[in-house]
C-alpha cells in the first residue's frame, strides 16, 4: 500500500504539511492569521460557478507550489515578512489539500483530480 504512487504523495504531503506547521510556529507569526488565510487558495473553486474549465483552471493555479515557493523565496531573499508567512500558509495549505488526497482538478468535475477520483457527496451511495 505505501508504494503506490498516491499514499506516496499523500505522506509527502503530510511530511511538508507538518513542516509548514513547524515553520509557522518558530517564526512567531500570528495563529488567528494562519487560521483566516488557510482556505484562501480554495477561493479559486468559485471559477466552478462559470464552468468546468475555469473553475479547474484557478484551482490549479491556485494549488501549484510554484506561486508559493516565488513568493517566499522573494520573502526570504528581500527579508519581507509578511511575503514569508502568506508563502508558509499557502505552502501548508496545498499540502493539506494533498494529504488528504485532494489533487489537481482535471477539467471534468471538481471530485476528479489527478490523485483519484473523489466522492461527490450529491451522488447516491450503495447500500
Amino acid at each position: 500500500m505505501l508504494t503506490h504512487p498516491i499514499a506516496l504523495r499523500r505522506t509527502e504531503m503530510l511530511a511538508v504539511f507538518c513542516l509548514g506547521l513547524t515553520a509557522y510556529y518558530f517564526s512567531g507569526y500570528s495563529w488567528l492569521t494562519f487560521i483566516l488565510l488557510f482556505f484562501l487558495p480554495d477561493a479559486g473553486a468559485i471559477g466552478y460557478l462559470k464552468s468546468h474549465k475555469l473553475g479547474s483552471t484557478l484551482y490549479n493555479l491556485t494549488h501549484w507550489l510554484i506561486w508559493p515557493s516565488a513568493l517566499g523565496t522573494y520573502g526570504v531573499l528581500a527579508d519581507h515578512s509578511t511575503a514569508k508567512m502568506i508563502a508558509i500558509i499557502w505552502i501548508t495549505h496545498v499540502a493539506f489539500d494533498r494529504m488528504l488526497g485532494w489533487g489537481f482538478k482535471t477539467g471534468g468535475s471538481f471530485y476528479e483530480t489527478g490523485m483519484g477520483r473523489k466522492r461527490d457527496p450529491r451522488e447516491k451511495t450503495k447500500a
